[in-house]
């Protein structure tokens, strides 16, 4: 092969217009208004995808992001809440390698013995695959009543980036797919359910 004497980017075909094609054609389609330099929107886009997507079709709505901190009433809130919490007991569900137990927390950090919960994962009768990290739903594989085995591919999710393929723990039939493509989820919110 020959040695490139040249800038390498000068070789790749340019796509800042393709780009600015499908953006205007996802806008049309989707009834959402670009910025006026259509640019910045087709580089949003590019660089973020859905998340960027998501940005471009809620702009201007403050209902569709998480609203700014507010710094001095989450403190004075904090205090409050811990003065009042002092004596009590407060329970949580904490879910370890896919299966959740019941932990009590009670007064200066005295933790209670962890019981594992009956129907632990369970969701409306069925076993709950669960997210195992925040991100965006980038594919659903799966149709609902599709036969699953263990480390069957349901979900692709997408974070920072970075597509992870979430695998069945357990076999089963699908019952209810709880998620949809481009959903945000948290970690351990149910994806969909196994019966």
């Amino acid at each position: 092969a020959d040695p490139i004497t040249c800038r390498p980017a000068d070789l790749i075909d340019p796509e800042i217009n393709t780009i600015t094609d499908e953006v205007t054609d996802k806008a049309a389609k989707d009834n959402v208004k670009l910025a006026d330099n259509i640019l910045e929107d087709a580089l949003i886009y590019a660089l973020f995808g859905q998340v960027g997507w998501k940005f471009i079709s809620n702009r201007g709505n403050p209902e569709a992001f998480e609203p700014a901190p507010d710094i001095a009433s989450s403190t004075e809130k904090a205090v409050s809440v811990a003065a009042t919490q002092m004596d009590t007991v407060e329970s949580y569900s904490v879910v370890v390698n896919g299966t959740a137990y019941h932990v009590e927390v009670g007064p200066s950090g005295a933790v209670n013995p962890i019981q594992q919960p009956t129907g632990a994962n369970a969701v409306n009768g069925g076993k709950a695959v669960e997210a195992p990290m925040a991100g965006n739903i980038l594919k659903i594989t799966v149709n609902p009543g599709q036969m699953i085995q263990e480390g069957d591919v349901v979900v692709i999710m997408e974070a920072m980036k970075m597509e992870t393929e979430v695998r069945a723990r357990f076999g089963g039939v699908l019952g209810n797919i709880l998620v949809k493509e481009g959903d945000t989820v948290s970690v351990g919110d149910a994806l969909l359910t196994l019966a």
